[in-house]
């Protein structure tokens, strides 16, 4: 790292009573000036809510509060002298902190903020976004062996920790991979799944091209079974994923060795703890799983069971698939395709040499996450993903399958057609194709594939009422007669309605990871089940909705 540089650098920690810069407040204000050794630390007064809500995590009690003033102008232009914020770059880890500082100098009308120079220097930490909340700054710190972490944070320790952190890093980039952290270089090949599934690679990778895809569901199969059950870990996905393989007789291609020399071009720095307690089986080959330790077999049973019911249901799915995909002919499993000019890989899960079927099982049915994944795996043959829907899962599961073209395109193209595929995956029905889309303010082209009528609707028309005018004609007229039924339904049933329009949000913003338990209004508290780790929570409705995560994960 350059000569002097804690000349050039101030570090800067916030403490704030949630994560919402506008609705949440900013309780204390931390600089670290660390050539000169000198640190600002400053309180905040309470003016958006009446209690604090975040102790747990930086002990701040309204104790500490009382009294305290708002920064007035004087004492801004004091903090920007003495720290030379006009000409050094502020550090930060994560962006909260500068979001922070920009609403709060905007809601008092203070200047300030634009002589600012912020750098998030967690942008050069490169993980996945399902990584569980294990890649802390105090876990990295431990790795480093930096000491004086504790338990319940504050800004001033905060801000010490963090310039430690960044000296360490010593101006790499870090790539975490599962439990494990390495220096990333630029000889590494990087697997095309970690595009979508790693924001931060944005920062480190080249002008790649923007790809574009035009999908259309092929088949649907319904497991209409009430035994079907989806588990709080990625074993689900797992276990239908090799069923399906043992049922096809797939042949894997072996490339971990290639792979291991790849991973060996990082440099290993370290190992963060598990956010879970991680269950190990082995495959069968008639598609079940064994558990290594007996503290999982009861759970690992559990699961045979639900793969076992799946096996007798998916038959006519797997005969489409060698039919009418692979056209009969022999399957393989894991291919490795290499792009030696952008230097990505990609793993394909089942394969021949004109066809390639992606397996997604997960809740996200939106293509446009994994297009580059399909693009790379495809490499000019012909393309389709399987993926499940889950939503209904009290009365079974669907397995959709849709056949994908995929294609590069100009940015602004791009961007026309991300948005115009962005609306198509909000329609709630997949009869209805968008054909033309301009904006979000313009109507919006529509035509029924399952009676070939045309018609224009609004953007917000189409989602909230996704209806063909002549295939779904009486849906108006239910939705007429629903709304009249509110008005006789029992507080009761009003309030299981709320109840499961609420608990649906919940599971959609975390991505099926957290479960609300009770619901009365958006005002009072529920009860919050983490389905990752089972860690159980009270936390205000509205406030489960801004921070949806799980307080036990994140730690």
């Amino acid at each position: 790292m350059e000569e002097y540089i804690e000349k050039k650098y101030v570090v800067l920690d916030v403490e704030t009573n949630g994560l919402s810069s506008i609705n949440d407040d900013l309780l204390s204000i931390s600089i670290y000036k660390p050539d000169e050794d000198k640190m600002y630390n400053r309180f905040l007064p309470l003016e958006l809510n009446k209690d604090i809500y975040t102790t747990y995590i930086n002990g701040i009690t309204k104790k500490d509060l009382k009294g305290k003033k708002p920064l007035s102008q004087d004492e801004v232009n004091d903090i920007i002298d003495e720290f030379e914020l006009k000409n050094r770059i502020i550090l930060t880890y994560g962006n909260i902190d500068e979001k922070f500082i920009k609403n709060y100098l905007k809601r008092k009308k203070l200047k300030g903020y634009e002589v600012m120079n912020f750098y998030n220097f967690k942008h050069d930490i490169i993980s996945s976004k399902f990584s569980g909340g294990i890649i802390t700054k105090d876990n990295l710190c431990k790795i480093y062996g930096i000491d004086n972490i504790l338990e319940v944070h504050s800004g001033a320790n905060d801000c010490i920790l963090e310039w430690e952190l960044f000296k360490k890093m010593n101006g790499k980039k870090l790539l975490v991979t599962g439990r494990d952290v390495f220096e990333f270089n630029n000889d590494y090949i990087i697997p095309v799944s970690y595009l979508s599934t790693y924001p931060n690679f944005k920062y480190c990778v080249g002008n790649l091209p923007k790809i574009g895809y035009k999908s259309r569901i092929v088949k649907k199969f319904e497991v209409s079974s009430r035994r079907i059950k989806k588990f709080a870990t990625n074993i689900s996905g797992m276990t239908i994923e090799h069923l399906i393989n043992t049922m096809l007789d797939v042949e894997k291609i072996h490339s971990e060795l290639f792979l291991l020399e790849n991973k060996r071009k990082l440099q290993f720095i370290g190992r963060l703890p598990s956010p879970y307690d991680d269950i190990m089986v082995n495959f069968n080959a008639d598609g079940t799983i064994t558990a290594t330790n007996q503290k999982d077999k009861e759970f690992v049973n559990e699961v045979n069971k639900v793969i076992n019911i799946l096996k007798k249901e998916i038959q006519p799915l797997v005969d489409y698939i060698s039919n009418n995909i692979f056209k009969k002919q022999k399957i393989f499993s894991q291919e490795l395709v290499i792009n030696k000019e952008r230097n990505i890989l990609a793993l394909c899960d089942l394969s021949n040499k004109n066809t390639i079927l992606e397996i997604k099982t997960n809740y996200n049915l939106n293509i446009e996450q994994f297009k580059e994944q399909l693009y790379y795996e495809s490499n000019g043959r012909t393309c389709y993903i399987l993926q499940i829907d889950w939503w209904n899962i009290k009365k079974g599961i669907t397995f959709i399958i849709s056949k994908v073209e995929l294609f590069e395109v100009e940015k602004s193209v791009n961007n026309l057609l991300k948005r115009k595929n962005n609306l198509q995956s909000k329609i709630k029905n997949n009869n209805i194709v968008v054909i033309e889309y301009k904006n979000y303010k313009s109507n919006v082209k529509l035509r029924c594939s399952k009676c070939n009528q045309e018609w224009d609707a609004s953007y917000y028309s189409i989602i909230n009422k996704p209806y063909c005018p002549n295939c779904d004609k009486n849906q108006f007229i239910v939705k007429r007669k629903e709304a009249k039924r509110k008005d006789i339904l029992t507080d009761e049933e009003k309030q299981k309605i709320k109840y499961d329009k609420y608990a649906k949000k919940i599971l959609e913003k975390s991505k099926g990871k957290i479960k609300a338990l009770s619901y009365t209004n958006s005002k009072e508290k529920v009860k919050a089940l983490c389905l990752q780790c089972g860690y159980e929570w009270d936390i205000r409705a509205d406030h489960l909705l801004e921070r949806c995560h799980c307080p036990n994960c994140r730690k």
